[in-house]
């Protein structure tokens, strides 16, 4: 718990920061912090229509914000969309669900000529409305920072690959809505049925460590301040990786050294305000 010196400290840090947002951790208080991801599940291709997946023991609180962030590799990704975490009601299909969807080639953007080499598309459904966009700096084969923001002020929403946002387009979703409590959570599967109804086609096939929910929409410079493997910032306050109950099925645990590869460092520009 805070003591009165903890919540000072941080008031007159936030006012010498005229705003802007500083990430900092008292040292004396790491366990409230991610310091380094280091375990990883690891999803295997299948055939089988029930594995491999993480079934979540409990249930998300209402939401009307969300942030998702996760360490992922994927070694194939489909068309059809691979996906890493599925939230169901029984009378609600995709409540909200993220992944990553495989673009047919050449892609051809809004502008400028058609890209040759293969693009892959960012996800979020919020009560089974949908927003894709491209973003180009997603390679299978190679860990990425992901981010999925959703806000039901306007249905706003964001994606980021290593904390750069995808800014090709975007939709604006589930305006005012508000994610329903009493549902099923699945990592590295989509729900048709309510804690079932896999596609292989559909699943996510590689890596994910480190993924977290927050209930409220973080900003690009949280996003990009986690990408760059600082892991002094709190964990998910609606999921907090391999700290809630799962049960897992057909699912590899096994360490991680995804910060321990050279993370190159890129500029970073805050991303245009949306119309």
């Amino acid at each position: 718990m805070f003591c009165f010196r903890h919540i000072l400290f941080a008031a007159v840090i936030a006012v010498l920061s005229f705003g802007k947002v500083r990430p900092y951790c008292y040292k004396s208080e790491y366990p409230s912090c991610n310091l380094k991801p280091s375990i990883q599940a690891y999803f295997s291709e299948s055939t089988s229509y029930s594995a491999p997946h993480l079934l979540l023991e409990g249930t998300l609180p209402p939401l009307r914000h969300f942030t998702l962030c996760t360490w992922a590799k994927a070694w194939k990704v489909s068309d059809h969309g691979s996906f890493i975490f599925s939230y169901n009601l029984p009378q609600i299909d995709n409540e909200l669900l993220v992944g990553v969807y495989k673009v047919s080639s050449p892609y051809n953007p809004p502008y400028g000529p058609p890209y040759a080499k293969q693009v892959y598309e960012l996800s979020i459904h919020v009560y089974n409305q949908q927003s894709r966009v491209v973003c180009r700096n997603f390679v299978v084969g190679q860990w990425h920072h992901l981010c999925y923001v959703w806000t039901n002020v306007l249905g706003r929403n964001e994606m980021y690959v290593d904390g750069i946002r995808c800014v090709e387009s975007t939709t604006k979703i589930a305006v005012s809505y508000i994610i329903q409590t009493a549902g099923t959570c699945v990592i590295g599967q989509e729900q048709d049925a309510v804690g079932g109804g896999f596609d292989p086609k559909e699943a996510w096939i590689g890596e994910i460590a480190d993924l977290h929910i927050w209930n409220e929409p973080l900003l690009p410079s949280q996003i990009q301040y986690m990408s760059r493997c600082n892991f002094c910032y709190p964990r998910g306050t609606v999921f907090n990786w391999l700290r809630e109950p799962l049960i897992a099925k057909e699912v590899i645990f096994s360490a991680t050294d995804v910060c321990a590869i050279d993370i190159q460092a890129q500029p970073f520009q805050e991303p245009d305000q949306y119309d």
